[in-house]
């Protein structure tokens, strides 16, 4: 036995035993085999949808170089791709040119000359300026020969970085240069791990996935009991619970929402929790049933394309008959708008035609919405009207004591008063006087006809909380009742309020044009609004839209905050103990 032992950890078997037991794979390794696949899935993608379309080299910067004794810095070539998704931009030293050009596995004779490196380093303006003419004919000639052998060459542009997370446009935006290269590998964990409940919420997330996993033929009747349990709570629940909910949990072995929804047979059972699923799926993205729903889209936009396919959303928008059609039809619209998906991707993601088919009826069904909209708003030619003279400031306290009228609120804006500064965001900012009224102006790059959309008709795509605008009567052209609801955050607590107001849009000149919004007290609430409505307020609003230059648009509001309703919404704002305002001006930014 000692003989044994001795032959079998001698000093040359040791080397051996260990390097063995280091290769043994882990989960560490496993994931990074994963990456590699998903890595070369994309790469596949790539080169047969020829998605980059230009490369070249725009700059160059020097870095301090404290090793070599020949030379004083560094030269980064400042690469920038274009692809049919995104631009960006990435530095590469010449050493690392070098590098991709020894281990390419194709024949360097047809290649472009490469430069030669010199004895002595100089990194004068003719020879940088040399070099990056030759490095670039080298770039453009390995992106002319791309294909499946050329790998390596997407490694070097660092492509797939820039495209996995959220399904291509994630972490960095269209037409946006990416800088933060660590942040977006850490992105490429799309599975949470580890995670623990923080409350009863957030633990029936587990409980209901745990049965929607066992009980397949009952998944009808717990998608219900889900929506009926978690209306109003789904706020509680964390962003990345409310991720497990989507796509599940392999720590768990437990499948979310998404896969659960990726069966597909003709069993009534199956019909019946495809559209339970979808309509439980839809709502979470809708403020009338989260009051943080605009939380989720985001999260449903972080969902790569590779996951929302499991889905298989074509076979639920195909067919006439499908129950579940409308709702799926609209997560996939929110998806496509969030990553700004270009038609190559979305026929990717779709794979059937009947379904691209359809998908693109949708479209245009909400195109032509819009453009009806924008018909109305641009038609308005009558009841001009011209700007009060400016008032003096005798009379200023005087006026601040009236009752509340639209003239009261028109005088005040032609009046040099002590606005109190508020807060301000991207240089749209907010004042309030007295804490009685409320003064925004937002500088916007945009048609003066486009300005007037966003801030009547599209205004409730961005004024946070706002979530739904009906006309209730068209008086004419330009004035018609409308009814506002509202979901306001009131520290942790969610209030839904209604307002029925009169709005008229006037044009006072070719570049000025005046939007009032005044309460209508003869008009009753519709009984779908009576029945989600907590509350019933008025409100008092003045705009003022004024073109400064072509594309430039200046929008100042003016607001009576003369409801107690409505006040008690406003003066959290005023002390900035919510990010209201932040948040509405980053919405409204998007649809510009």
């Amino acid at each position: 036995m000692k003989q044994i032992l001795s032959q079998s950890f001698t000093p040359e078997t040791a080397p051996t035993l260990f390097r063995q037991q280091s290769e043994r794979p882990t989960l560490l390794s496993k994931q990074r085999n994963q990456k590699e696949y998903d890595a070369k899935d994309l790469y596949t993608l790539i080169v047969n949808n020829h998605i980059i379309k230009e490369i070249g080299i725009i700059n160059f910067f020097k870095e301090e170089d404290r090793e070599s004794i020949f030379k004083n810095h560094i030269v980064n070539y400042v690469i920038q791709i274009r692809t049919d998704y995104i631009d960006y931009t990435i530095p590469k030293r010449y050493s690392e040119f070098e590098k991709l050009y020894d281990s390419l596995p194709i024949s360097q004779k047809n290649m472009p000359k490469f430069p030669s490196k010199k004895v002595i380093q100089t990194n004068s303006k003719k020879t940088i300026a040399k070099r990056q003419e030759m490095l670039q004919k080298f770039l453009q000639y390995l992106l002319h020969h791309l294909d499946h052998s050329l790998y390596m060459f997407l490694d070097f542009i660092k492509i797939k970085e820039q495209f996995q997370k959220g399904g291509f446009d994630q972490n960095v935006k269209m037409h946006q240069f990416s800088k933060d290269e660590n942040a977006l590998y850490d992105l490429l964990e799309t599975s949470p791990k580890k995670i623990q409940p923080n409350n009863q919420a957030e633990s029936m997330i587990f409980h209901y996935l745990q049965k929607l996993n066992e009980t397949i033929n009952e998944r009808g009747k717990i998608f219900q009991k889900m929506e009926k349990y978690y209306f109003g709570k789904i706020q509680q629940i964390s962003p990345l619970l409310l991720k497990v909910l989507f796509i599940g949990d392999d720590e768990r072995e437990l499948q979310g929402i998404i896969q659960m929804l990726s069966i597909q047979t003709n069993d009534m059972q199956n019909h019946i929790s495809c559209i339970n699923g979808f309509q439980f799926f839809r709502k979470i993205l809708e403020y009338d049933y989260n009051p943080n729903a605009e939380q989720a889209i985001k999260l449903l936009s972080e969902i790569s394309i590779k996951q929302f396919r499991t889905m298989k959303i074509q076979s639920h928008i195909c067919g006439q008959q499908k129950l579940c059609k409308q709702d799926s039809l609209m997560i996939l619209h929110k998806y496509i708008q969030q990553n700004q998906l270009k038609n190559q991707m979305i026929n990717y993601l779709l794979v059937d035609d009947e379904a691209i088919r359809e998908y693109d009826c949708y479209v245009q069904k909400q195109v032509n919405k819009i453009n009806e909209e924008v018909k109305q708003v641009r038609d308005s030619n009558e009841n001009l009207q011209e700007l009060l003279p400016t008032k003096s400031n005798s009379i200023e306290h005087p006026i601040l004591e009236q009752d509340p009228t639209l003239d009261q609120l028109i005088e005040i804006s032609q009046m040099n008063l002590n606005w109190k500064y508020v807060q301000e965001c991207e240089r749209h900012t907010m004042y309030h006087l007295q804490g009685q009224f409320i003064k925004t102006i937002h500088p916007i790059e945009c048609s003066i006809d486009r300005a007037i959309l966003i801030f009547t008709d599209l205004k409730q795509q961005w004024f946070h909380g706002m979530i739904q605008k009906d006309i209730l009567e068209q008086i004419n052209e330009n004035k018609s009742v409308i009814v506002e609801y509202f979901v306001w955050e009131d520290k942790s607590t969610f209030k839904k309020m209604a307002f029925i107001s009169d709005q008229e849009i006037l044009k006072i000149n070719d570049s000025t044009y005046q939007i009032t919004i005044v309460p209508n007290n003869k008009q009753q609430l519709p009984n779908h609004y009576k029945l989600k409505c907590d509350q019933k307020g008025q409100k008092m609003s003045l705009i003022l839209i004024k073109q400064i230059q072509p594309n430039h648009i200046e929008v100042v509001i003016y607001q009576n905050i003369m409801d107690l309703t409505f006040r008690t919404a406003l003066t959290p704002v005023i002390l900035k103990e919510i990010p209201w305002f932040n948040n509405t001006i980053t919405k409204l930014k998007a649809l510009l």
